[in-house]
């Protein structure tokens, strides 16, 4: 009998024929993974997912089982993505306690950014669901010797903001963003820059006077992400300091 782990790579590898090397190469150079990466696009991966496979009827809590076999299992980059796709489709019909517990459980072994982005969306939402459960969490993460999770740890507080039904406290959330402004790590202050972004949309004159307040110590990397939805005016304003602060 075929293994649902063995199902889900020989159908992505067939769905991969025919894909150059260079173009899958290419891939793996955007994504930055460890893995073996196919060269499937995020749209062919989400379009196998909602497909389904000959597994995909089970209960959510075997599907649970399954899928988490098959995220620490995968052999491909787009195996572990499978998994992450899924999960938007049986998450649902769980209780928070198991949802949870499999969100953390997956957030262990991410090995690159969009791994790490996928889960966010689940992160976000289980915040906006039980924070007194999930902050102690994030706060953890947010010193990990892990950068997956101390990225997680800010982007995971809003993710989108436009899905969030529920915005986690302003001051808490930037005192978090706070902790990993001098992180030395890249993909770690690129979610600085997508968590200060969408802090500005959930908080603009809040996260306008942090961005002010910190306009030099924001990191390069995090910088142009952490002002991409402030006006032109706020954004010259903030430049200026920054200009200033940074040529002492």
């Amino acid at each position: 009998m075929v293994s649902s782990l063995t199902e889900v790579e020989r159908v992505l590898k067939a769905a991969a024929k025919g894909i150059p090397k260079a173009k899958a190469k290419e891939r793996a150079f955007f994504m930055k993974t460890k893995m073996p990466l196919l060269g499937l696009t995020v749209p062919e991966q989400r379009k196998l997912a909602k497909r389904g496979y000959s597994f995909s009827d089970l209960s959510a809590q075997e599907l649970a089982a399954v899928w988490t076999e098959i995220w620490h299992g995968a052999k491909t980059h787009e195996g572990k993505m499978q998994a992450g796709l899924a999960l938007e489709q049986f998450a649902p019909e769980l209780g928070f306690g198991d949802r949870w517990a499999l969100i953390r459980g997956w957030c262990s072994t991410i090995n690159c950014w969009d791994q790490s982005d996928t889960l966010s969306a689940h992160v976000a939402r289980a915040l906006e669901e039980k924070p007194k459960m999930v902050w102690p969490v994030l706060q953890a993460w947010n010193s990990d010797a892990d950068l997956w999770k101390r990225r997680q740890s800010v982007v995971g507080l809003f993710f989108y903001t436009r899905f969030r039904a529920k915005l986690p406290p302003v001051a808490r959330s930037l005192k978090t963003i706070t902790a990993l402004l001098k992180d030395e790590d890249y993909y770690v202050q690129k979610g600085v820059g997508w968590a200060l972004r969408e802090s500005y949309n959930a908080y603009p004159e809040q996260t306008f006077l942090y961005l002010k307040k910190h306009a030099g110590t924001i990191h390069p990397d995090a910088f142009s992400a952490a002002l991409e939805k402030v006006s032109l005016h706020e954004k010259a304003e903030i430049k200026k300091i920054r200009k200033v602060v940074r040529g002492r």
